[in-house]
């Protein structure tokens, strides 16, 4: 045990400090991707419930007035809305991708009843040559638009600060339509990568998968294992090393010494 004092130095201790903290940091990682599993499928599970729900016009799930509670209820929820665009207040959600192009959701208000609105996610629109996002125009006339009801509090990226002049509105029901089909229909580009003014492709649905969590959070438990059994292994290489240099050190001490008594004998 005298041979391993030299891992109570400084050194050393903020060495032994840093590899519990990395062991915690990686467990907590791991737990992480298991809450981001649980999450993706009681998502997945509440989807293919309102799946086997009847499609409804919004306005009997959703009014200007209604809470977050009401969203929760009607997240999912196939509806159809029917109405005018206006199409001068679209509401360009940036920083979006798809299909790994870069581009915008066009969001455009669509008044379903005198003094009501409800926000349409009418698809995806990608740059045009001077770097501006294409406005690809709503369709003119009464439109029935049929798609889920999404929840704009889960949006990430700039799109909450994007959305939230449009929702702060009085007259703006709080849910949004993701629009999957429009009566008349929405002219729609084949390629995002190379879009036409006058088009827009769709926004998909919430993909109904789990993603990689769970590997991932095999991962991190398994790099803190190899930290918690490997760095102990590792202190003992170290120490039975130093012992061994030490113990060197002091066999060439002892010949020096007989080599000096005994040149000190024959003189």
């Amino acid at each position: 045990m005298a041979r391993a004092r030299f891992l109570l130095r400084p050194r050393w201790l903020l060495s032994h400090l840093l590899v519990v903290l990395l062991v915690v940091t990686m467990v907590n990682l791991g737990f992480w991707q298991l809450r981001r599993l649980d999450f993706k499928r009681d998502r997945n599970a509440l989807i293919e419930a309102r799946r086997s729900e009847q499609v409804v016009p919004i306005d009997r799930l959703l009014t200007p007035a209604s809470g977050a509670h009401d969203v929760d209820d009607a997240r999912y929820r196939t509806v159809t809305a029917t109405g005018t665009y206006d199409d001068d207040a679209t509401v360009v959600v940036r920083n979006r991708t798809q299909d790994g192009s870069p581009g915008a959701w066009l969001v455009t208000p669509l008044t379903v009843a005198p003094g009501e609105e409800v926000g349409v996610v009418r698809g995806f629109v990608g740059f045009s040559p001077d770097g501006s996002f294409e406005k690809a125009p709503a369709p003119g006339g009464e439109v029935t638009v049929e798609g889920l009801v999404v929840d704009p509090r889960g949006f990430d990226g700039t799109a909450p600060r994007d959305m939230a002049p449009f929702l702060a509105r009085d007259d703006v029901l709080p849910g949004l339509v993701l629009a999957q089909r429009s009566t008349p229909a929405e002219p729609r580009a084949a390629d995002a990568d190379a879009p036409d003014p006058d088009s827009i492709v769709p926004v998909p649905p919430p993909e109904l998968s789990e993603g990689p969590h769970l590997s991932y959070a095999v991962q991190w438990f398994i790099f803190s294992t190899i930290a918690v059994v490997g760095y102990p292994i590792t202190l003992r290489r170290v120490v039975i090393r130093r012992g061994k240099e030490v113990d060197d050190e002091d066999g060439d001490g002892d010949l020096d010494a007989e080599l000096r008594q005994l040149t000190n004998q024959g003189g």
